[in-house]
């Protein structure tokens, strides 16, 4: 099966700009940061948690997650 994983930007919820500082640590991987880790917007200078971008780009992920469960269903017919 092809591989369906996706990288899904968080958009600021002012600016809906997709780049960010992080304040609080350096990371390789976005997963294993804790929600409490703040994060400025590089156009606006708003600051937000992990926690918040996520529940602020609730829509945005569910649709990610809508996508991929759409190809996984494709996948499945053409192999069966």
């Amino acid at each position: 099966m092809k591989d369906l994983s996706r990288e899904v930007a968080m958009l600021c919820p002012l600016c809906e700009n997709d780049q960010f500082e992080c304040l609080d640590e350096e990371f390789e991987d976005g997963v294993d940061i804790l929600d409490e880790v703040r994060f400025r917007c590089s156009d606006c200078g708003s600051v937000f948690t992990k926690e918040e971008l996520i529940a602020e780009n609730t829509e945005v992920l569910d649709n990610a997650v809508e996508n991929i469960k759409e190809e996984f269903l494709k996948e499945l017919q053409s192999k069966t």
